[in-house]
Formats: structure tokens, C-alpha cells, sequence
């Protein structure tokens, strides 16, 4: 029975004067490609820090619309987890360069968490 052919990709890696190191480049984004922190600030972020405050309060106080304690400690980490989640699929989705669409949805979903909420 022949045997089957590796069908990955050989490379030389010898040091000698005739041969070239060769290597291929990784998906790694470079310096360009990375958005700095200042501009990465979304209301969905502003949102996460912001529940990270209101929760705890309104679990002590039993002030807003859910007065449960067991419901409110379900959907603290649920609903972080979740805002934290869509900002970063909406960032990758738009590649981080149309700012303006990102903080329309974002905005339009964070007014709508926090009128629930309160």
C-alpha cells in the first residue's frame, strides 16, 4: 500500500550561505492596526462600569424597577457579561474604524438597559 505524502509545507532551515531562513508572517496586527485606548471608550464600556456601581446599590437599597434580590443577583453578572460581549462583537464587526455607527447602537442599547433598570 503506498504511503500518503505529508502535504504540510517543508522548510529549510539551515544556516548555510545557500539557504535562507524563511518564515511566515502571522495574523498578528501590527502597531497600525491597533486602535488606541482613548478611542476604544463606548457607551456599552461607559454602561459596564457604570452598572458595576448601580447593581450593588439598587441589591441595599432595593431601589428600581426589579425589587427581587435573587433576580438582581442573576442578572448583575448576566447582563455584564453580555454588554461586555456585544461591545466587543460590534467592535470587531466594524473593525473599530466607523465610530459613529458603533456609538449610535451602542447608545440606542445602553438608554434602553438603563430605563429598564431604573
Amino acid at each position: 500500500m503506498p504511503r500518503k505524502e505529508n502535504t504540510l509545507r517543508k522548510t529549510l532551515l539551515r544556516t548555510d550561505d545557500e539557504f535562507k531562513l524563511s518564515a511566515v508572517k502571522d495574523n498578528v496586527p501590527g502597531d497600525k492596526e491597533r486602535v488606541p485606548l482613548i478611542k476604544r471608550f463606548s457607551p456599552f464600556l461607559i454602561l459596564f462600569c457604570f452598572l458595576l456601581l448601580l447593581f450593588p446599590y439598587m441589591m441595599i437599597t432595593g431601589a428600581g424597577n426589579i425589587k427581587s434580590f435573587w433576580l438582581l443577583l442573576f442578572l448583575f453578572p448576566f447582563t455584564e457579561v453580555n454588554i461586555f460581549y456585544a461591545d466587543f462583537a460590534i467592535w470587531k464587526y466594524f473593525t473599530g474604524k466607523k465610530i459613529l455607527p458603533i456609538w449610535l447602537i451602542e447608545l440606542t442599547f445602553s438608554i434602553l438597559i438603563v430605563k429598564m433598570l431604573i
